[in-house]
């Protein structure tokens, strides 16, 4: 096979322009806005539940104490929860601080694992992953 052929099919594959990613940025943004909202809306009227649900079913010892020690202030951990999650989606809808944004996002994902039970914790294990791909490449893309 001589180099000609090879570039041409090298251009000819598909490749994500770097305004997809921060598209995919934005597309992150609007789920944290829509998981604050459900917080601020549904979760935080039962929150002690929710908490307790959490602190029964995780999978790491250690969570167990430190949720059980939450259950008190649920509505104020649940409602912390979500100006967080405000925060984030904040940033990047706007498109500003958008790597350290991810980050966040990522840390928040990771963060819940221990606490979820199975198999809602693989969501966010995908999450995490899908968020560092769309870092790097915003990053390696920033005039997009």
């Amino acid at each position: 096979m001589d180099t000609t052929s090879r570039r041409i099919r090298h251009r000819t594959a598909p490749r994500v322009s770097g305004r997809a990613w921060r598209i995919g940025a934005r597309a992150v943004g609007v789920y944290f806005g829509s998981m604050a909202v459900l917080n601020t809306v549904h979760t935080v009227r039962i929150a002690p539940d929710f908490l307790q649900w959490l602190r029964d079913n995780t999978w790491l010892p250690p969570y167990r104490p430190v949720l059980g020690a939450l259950v008190p202030v649920a509505p104020a951990v649940v409602l912390g929860s979500a100006a967080f999650q405000a925060a984030v989606a904040y940033q990047l809808l706007r498109g500003r601080r958008v790597s350290g944004s991810l980050r966040w996002a990522q840390a928040w994902v990771l963060g819940l694992i221990p606490a979820l039970p199975w198999p809602y914790w693989v969501v966010n294990a995908v999450s995490a992953g899908a968020f560092e791909a769309i870092r790097r490449e915003v990053i390696r893309n920033p005039s997009a």
